[in-house]
């Protein structure tokens, strides 16, 4: 009961901060959060990685290539960006060369590295080209609105209905009762602020891009549940009162930030 408590209590702070600097900041500061945002979530995922001793110099390294990835995207954009991921594998190989860690813990210790800038930073480097579109930062706030609106049915269904396991192994609390309800609500909560929002009045683009954040977000919520689960913890960190840690809170999101943006140049380019 406690912990639901908290987890409204932060809610409430933090969601109309959130819409906030959604609606009305400037692009710097939508960057300068993504860059933050990038760099806790790595850390966090540095954490999870199976390795018996730490490199805690080779940690930064990777949450400074995160934040260069988010950074590189905006800046240089998509073009420029395989340059910069081969530099920075590059970079952790060398690391791992002169470091002089055991070779088991060097090689898996690179590769979780590597797998982050794939997992976390380059996702999040899409938010600030995502703002940036036209109506972007209303696409951006109804992104975050299925996947809201998602997470609460798919909690309520699961909790009241909820009879089939989706995948026990990975997350045993998740059933498939409450995956439907999830995908469901956050489709209903898409038309109606696609509708309010003024985002257009094509029931179908809205249905397909509002039920494919939904089925992507239940795999992100999944992948990052592998991770932990593998490495033994409930939570990817405690940063945020009632909700874990940063990479807890993203992980519906990681996947679909880049979803969406594709979703909506790819759509542009054929109207």
């Amino acid at each position: 009961m406690e912990g639901s408590l908290k987890r409204v209590a932060t809610g409430a702070v933090l969601i109309p901060i959130i819409v906030a600097i959604v609606l009305y900041a400037g692009p710097y500061w939508i960057l300068a959060v993504s860059a933050v945002i990038a760099a806790l979530a790595f850390s966090e995922f540095n954490a999870l990685a199976r390795v018996d001793a730490k490199d805690r110099a080779f940690d930064r390294l990777g949450i400074a290539s995160g934040v260069v990835i988010v950074l590189a995207v905006y800046f240089s954009g998509p073009v420029f960006l395989a340059p910069f991921l081969i530099a920075l594998v590059f970079l952790f190989f060398f690391h791992s060369m002169v470091s002089g860690r055991v070779f088991g813990d060097s090689s898996v210790d690179t590769a979780h590295k590597a797998l982050g800038l794939l997992y976390i930073a380059l996702p999040i480097s899409f938010i600030t080209p995502l703002r940036e579109l036209p109506q972007g930062q209303w696409w951006l706030l109804f992104l975050l609105v299925v996947v809201w609106a998602n997470d609460t049915f798919a909690l309520s269904v699961g909790k009241t209905l909820g009879r089939h396991k989706l995948s026990p192994e990975i997350s045993p609390k998740k059933t498939v009762e409450g995956a439907i309800g999830g995908v469901a609500g956050g489709v209903i909560a898409g038309f109606v602020f696609a509708r309010l929002a003024g985002l257009g009045p094509d029931y179908l683009d809205m249905f397909a891009l509002s039920a494919g954040i939904g089925l992507i977000a239940i795999m992100g919520d999944l992948a990052e549940s592998v991770l932990k689960r593998s490495a033994g913890v409930k939570d990817s960190g405690s940063i945020i009162p009632g909700h874990g840690g940063m990479l807890d809170r993203i992980d519906s999101l990681i996947f679909n930030i880049p979803f969406v943006y594709f979703y909506l140049t790819i759509r542009a380019i054929h109207t």
